[in-house]
């Protein structure tokens, strides 16, 4: 096959990755608006699962914790409680994918699970921390149930297709890291 390097084959292949991340988050954007008031899959959680096979899991952490700050900026959030969410999400995801292969789709879907309850642990306590109330846990329990539901059913597309684009890109080989 073409080899993937500099050149016109490794720029194109650098940009259909790009336009990947940019595609899930106005997908996120997007999907909150269509589905409203149901929450929507947590895009910014996959973007940062499609790494999980590809960066040690102290990288993982640190770039999950950036994509969640673009998350609370982007959406208007509280900053920081994302980031630390997806940071959690990550660290949880990783040790279940240390245990496990990449071989198929159960396995993906349990990371996913796994990091997604790893997000809302954190978020919990974000959400009690800044409302002082363990009575505003009720509303984010129902939440994080959809969420993550649909978080992992989104999962099915999205990571084979992240796997895909990186696996055709020379971006993030971990050789080169």
């Amino acid at each position: 096959g073409p080899t993937v390097g500099p050149g016109p084959v490794g720029y194109t292949c650098a940009v259909r990755l790009v336009l990947f991340y940019l595609i899930l988050v106005v997908a996120q954007g997007f999907l909150a608006a269509l589905l409203a008031p149901i929450p929507p899959p947590d895009l910014f959680l996959l973007a940062v699962l499609t790494l999980l096979w590809r960066v040690p899991p102290w990288q993982l952490v640190l770039v999950a914790y950036g994509v969640g700050m673009l998350q609370d900026i982007v959406g208007s959030g509280v900053l920081g409680a994302h980031a630390f969410a997806l940071a959690a999400a990550a660290l949880a995801g990783s040790m279940v994918r240390a245990q496990l292969s990449n071989a198929g789709t159960l396995e993906r879907m349990l990371v996913v699970f796994v990091a997604g309850l790893g997000k809302w642990v954190v978020m919990g306590g974000v959400i009690v921390w800044l409302s002082g109330s363990v009575g505003s846990l009720g509303r984010a329990g129902a939440v994080a149930l959809v969420e993550t539901v649909l978080t992992v059913a989104a999962g099915l597309l999205v990571l084979p297709w992240g796997a895909a684009l990186l696996e055709r890109s020379r971006v993030l080989q971990k050789e080169l890291l």
